[in-house]
């Protein structure tokens, strides 16, 4: 078989060379807009979508994100694409578990401010929790 004969063409399509340097403009390839998976950066800044200040990601940001989805869940804060304060009890209760797990299977890797954090975030949505399905008054 002869190889120049299949009907293939090969091309480097990298943004780089072997040796880290930028390629030349001709050989970046042509940008595709259908294949970017993300929106425009004008329709991240519009006005519905306000350019939000980046958090670090951390383990701390993570537990305030499950955290503030429990309390969103439990109709503690309002739905942010709504509006609205729903309950959802049954989302609330998957969510502090969750937590429970994290906080289970980090027990003793955390430092202390991060191990805190958790299980204060965790009673108080137990608590909250309670309060929602009137099992406990206050």
């Amino acid at each position: 078989m002869n190889d120049t004969d299949s009907g293939f063409k090969v091309s480097d399509r990298r943004l780089f060379t072997e040796d880290g340097e930028l390629r030349d403009e001709d050989m970046k390839p042509a940008k595709n807009p259908e294949a970017s998976t993300a929106p425009p950066s004008s329709l991240l800044d519009s006005p519905d979508h306000p350019a939000e200040p980046e958090l670090p990601m951390d383990f701390k940001t993570l537990v305030f994100s499950f955290s503030t989805s429990a309390m969103m869940q439990l109709g503690i804060l309002p739905n942010p694409a709504t509006g609205k304060t729903e309950q959802d009890l049954d989302g609330a209760k998957q969510t502090i578990d969750i937590l429970g797990i994290l906080s289970e299977k980090t027990r003793g890797n955390l430092g202390s401010e991060e191990a805190q954090l958790l299980e204060a975030s965790l009673h108080d949505l137990k608590m909250s929790y309670l309060r929602a399905t009137n099992k406990i008054t206050l």
